[in-house]
């Protein structure tokens, strides 16, 4: 009666932490979409139509240059259509008037606004004008180019030029930007050239400095860490808490009910289930078609370990103990980790940490089973299997995209998913412990997993 209450109790607990990030999630809404230019794309059409002057931008660029006194110098440069562009060289003041109600009737990034210039150069409509504030400055002499970060809920900035570019001041070198952008060594740059509008990112940095020395770059990355810092830390605790959390209690639950099942079924009882269950992920990866970047190389390690478990375990059960079993989960993942972090570019070495954190976690409940049933220390495996979600969201904070409420909802699913997979999986090895126990009781597998 008593384990029936602590299940009904746990249970409980899983559904209300699974709906915990909905309930003290922000209630502000996410506000309309912003463009970062304003007069490079379709809202400079609409309000020129509607002063009565119907013109084509037929390309535009956007350029940004961060002073040292940390503002910054915007220049957008319009390319129109004949008609259009000859009305504006005929009269600058219906171009000066166009550009300002279309900076005062649209949504638009920069909201301060200094020294708006306009005129024409040739078919070109050239808009220049100065944001202050757009920089601070941070160690090293590095300049940390904070304007486009923003720690509360924003709509989309959209990029409606067709290249977007920002340098720093003049001889500097560009030292960390989003993965998204291009960049050349001194400047980054957002393009529309795979057809749609790029967006600028909420968590955004750029960092510019005298040079890209070693010191110069180890103080830029210093730099952003003091600046967003605490907008980590919270970022983290979004993401990863509730999952954690959820994490506990299973673990908890699952080492509760172990003794439940002492019998001598034996290992050749779990190993098939296991290894269907292997041959099941993986289906699932034929059916995503995962077949390339470093998660989808390790999504498809751990099918195969799930496989190989199982059918070694079926076939000589002996043959695994403790130690075997810790580098078995956890050798191939490191290596397959540190090998596609090192062999893709990009972002990729990023997503192999967080891909190694989420699928070891469920491999790690292996020895953690043998470990329990040979009476050995389990705190250090457990630790390692709960700590998964903060592992798998570090490298990844501050947390752009979808957000942190969207990507801490989908490690709720996982942990749950997660503890259903691991439960399985822990039985093996408590069953492989207990082939241990009874074929090999002098091995000192226990010493060891202790």
């Amino acid at each position: 009666m008593r384990s029936r209450t602590l299940a009904l109790v746990t249970l409980a607990l899983l559904v209300a932490l699974a709906g915990l990030p909905v309930g003290i999630a922000p209630a502000e809404a996410r506000p309309p979409p912003e463009a970062v230019c304003g007069v490079c794309g379709e809202t400079f059409e609409e309000t020129a139509d509607a002063a009565g002057v119907p013109l084509t931008v037929e390309s535009s660029t956007l350029r940004v240059r961060v002073n040292d006194d940390r503002s910054g110098t915007w220049t957008a440069r319009v390319d129109l259509d004949d008609e259009s562009a000859a009305t504006f060289r005929e009269n600058p003041e219906l171009l000066d008037r166009v550009v300002r109600r279309t900076f005062e009737d649209h949504r638009v990034f920069t909201d301060e606004r200094r020294r708006l210039e306009t005129r024409m150069d040739g078919d070109t409509a050239v808009v220049t004008f100065e944001v202050p504030g757009m920089a601070s400055r941070g160690y090293g002499d590095v300049l940390v180019v904070d304007y486009f970060h923003d720690d509360g809920v924003r709509g989309t900035v959209y990029v409606d030029a067709d290249r977007f570019v920002v340098t720093g001041p003049e001889g500097s070198a560009l030292l960390t930007a989003p993965a998204e952008t291009r960049t050349n060594g001194t400047a980054a740059v957002w393009s529309a050239d795979g057809g749609d509008a790029p967006s600028i990112g909420s968590q955004t940095y750029l960092t510019f400095g005298p040079d890209a020395g070693l010191a110069t770059t180890a103080a830029a990355y210093a730099s952003l860490a003091a600046d967003s810092g605490p907008g980590v830390l919270t970022n983290l605790a979004w993401v990863a808490v509730v999952p954690t959390l959820v994490l506990i209690v299973g673990v908890l639950l699952v080492r509760q009910f172990d003794r439940r099942f002492d019998d001598e079924r034996g290992a050749r009882r779990f190993g098939p289930p296991v290894a269907a269950l292997g041959v099941l992920w993986g289906l699932c990866l034929l059916a995503v078609r995962a077949f390339s970047g470093s998660v989808a190389a390790m999504a498809w390690l751990l099918a195969l370990q799930l496989v190989a478990f199982g059918v070694v375990s079926a076939a000589r059960p002996g043959a695994l103990g403790f130690r075997r079993l810790v580098a078995a989960t956890v050798g191939p993942q490191i290596v397959l980790a540190v090998a596609t972090a090192i062999a893709m570019p990009g972002p990729n070495p990023w997503f192999s940490v967080s891909a190694l954190a989420l699928e070891a976690a469920v491999v790690l409940f292996l020895p953690l089973g043998y470990a329990a049933r040979r009476g050995g220390s389990t705190r250090p495996l457990s630790l390692a299997i709960v700590a998964a979600p903060v592992a798998f969201a570090l490298p990844m904070v501050p947390v752009g995209g979808y957000g942190v409420l969207f990507l801490g909802i989908l490690l709720v699913v996982w942990a749950l998913v997660t503890l259903a997979t691991g439960s399985l999986v822990y039985r093996l090895g408590w069953a492989l412990g207990g082939q241990a126990d009874s074929h090999r009781p002098s091995d000192g597998t226990a010493d060891a997993a202790a």
